[in-house]
């Protein structure tokens, strides 16, 4: 990374990887008293920033996922913009993702343990079903669909959880939404 970016109160610490959209980073919220606590910022790639659907898309899944509140999904704390860049900041998980997890142990010449793959697909059923079930104040089903669900997106923690992560191609059923063309390919194969 070079030198330590700062963004709003998070230092950047290292960086987790690119996507199409964002640049994930771990990183401490710096807090009184010199005080940090881990965190992972998504922040929006700097070339994207004067393409206003790409801001509308990534404004919206930080709207989306802020609404999730559940043991299968990583948890957003908060989004801003630093200097004309947009940051979202989610919680730290230990782990791997399935696909990563995977890699690993092919390559070694082994197999996924059958009743833990089981409970991964189970925890992040439950994750979706959670945002399939959401309401809004008023009490009217707002189900949000993730679509782009894949070994990636899902992290299997240290303390044996599954959680979905990434909601940035999700889709809020009975809204429209012009953010994605019908010939538009988004999320992976």
């Amino acid at each position: 990374m070079g030198d330590v970016e700062q963004i709003g109160p998070y230092r950047l610490v290292r960086s987790l990887g690119k996507g199409g959209m964002a640049e994930v980073y771990l990183a401490e919220h710096v807090g009184p008293s010199a005080t940090t606590r881990p965190i992972v910022v998504k922040l929006m790639r700097p070339e994207l920033h004067r393409d206003e659907r790409m801001v509308k898309m990534f404004l919206r899944e930080a709207q989306l996922a802020a609404r999730l509140c559940h043991p299968n999904v990583v948890q957003v704390f908060d989004l801003g913009e630093d200097a004309g860049r947009f940051y979202l900041v989610m919680e730290r998980l230990e782990g791997l993702s399935w696909r990563d997890l995977a890699r690993r142990l092919w390559a070694n010449g082994n197999s996924l343990d059958l009743g833990v793959v089981l409970r991964g697909i189970a925890d992040a059923a439950l994750g979706l079903e959670h945002a399939h079930a959401l309401v809004d104040a008023e009490g009217r089903s707002t189900p949000i669909v993730h679509r782009d669900i894949s070994p990636d997106n899902m992290m299997l923690c240290v303390d044996g959880a599954t959680r979905v992560l990434d909601f940035g191609i999700a889709k809020v059923m009975g809204v429209s939404e012009t953010l994605t063309a019908t010939d538009e390919v988004r999320g992976k194969v």
